[in-house]
């Protein structure tokens, strides 16, 4: 089981619409599919961090069974 949280507006503009759920374990998923999963692409896809078991992890890391995934928005602030 993946156990996969959104944050920021990525739960309110997301497929899903939540902010929190698990997903079945997949041999060779990845949080880049999650990410298109929730309909994120292009510029959306690539100002979101991945967080894999709280630490910063690229989109294509191949997932393991157990896995907690954090999503959220590269925030530039000025």
């Amino acid at each position: 089981m993946i156990r996969v949280r959104l944050y920021n507006l990525l739960a309110e503009r997301s497929l899903s619409g939540k902010d929190q759920y698990e997903l079945p374990f997949e041999q060779g998923l990845r949080p880049v599919d999650i990410i298109r999963r929730e309909g994120f692409r292009g510029e959306e896809e690539e100002a979101i961090v991945v967080l894999i078991n709280d630490e910063q992890a690229a989109r294509e890391t191949s997932l393991s069974d157990g896995d907690r995934v954090e999503l959220m928005i590269n925030m530039v602030g000025g």
